[in-house]
């Protein structure tokens, strides 16, 4: 049988900072057009209260475009831009799709791996299976994608419930 290959440390670093060039060209366009839509319609802002409004919107935006980005690309297809790019895929621990509490759980690893400096990225060096504090919390890992997708393959399919009733 055909085992996952876990994606090294360099391929990771690849993607993510693909990722963070596309959220970052995401995030400067969105807050562009959000900056010039506001100011369309309401003309620009006359007081303080409304310069912190938008001071608060723009990365406001900024977190929910990168919390839509991430878990909708691993729900969707295991992979975002960046992952895709460098040919790695998240999976669950057992190899399955991500769902989308696992997504979020990723997040939110991230979240805390950045917020503790980078010691959260510290388990992609030194565990056998390249998993970081993002993948402990998701129980998922990062693997190369074309032995995911060779695991696939050598794996039967679950009869689906009508064809379970019927052999029954």
């Amino acid at each position: 049988m055909t085992e996952l290959v876990a994606a090294g440390f360099w391929r990771r670093l690849a993607a993510h900072f693909l990722d963070c060039l596309v959220g970052f060209g995401a995030w400067l366009l969105g807050s562009m057009w959000l900056l010039i839509g506001v100011w369309e319609l309401r003309g620009a802002p006359t007081d303080l209260r409304e310069i912190f409004v938008l001071a608060l919107a723009v990365p406001a935006f900024a977190v929910v475009l990168h919390l839509a980005y991430h878990v909708l690309m691993l729900v969707a297809c295991g992979q975002t831009l960046g992952k895709m790019a460098v040919g790695v895929i998240v999976v669950r621990r057992d190899g399955g799709p991500v769902g989308a509490l696992a997504a979020c759980l990723r997040c939110l690893g991230g979240l805390l791996s950045a917020a503790t400096l980078g010691l959260g990225y510290v388990g992609i060096l030194v565990t056998p299976q390249r998993r970081g504090l993002a993948d402990m919390l998701a129980g998922t890992r990062v693997v190369d994608a074309r032995s995911a997708h060779a695991v696939a393959e050598h794996e039967p399919e679950a009869p689906t419930v009508i064809e379970h009733r019927l052999s029954a």
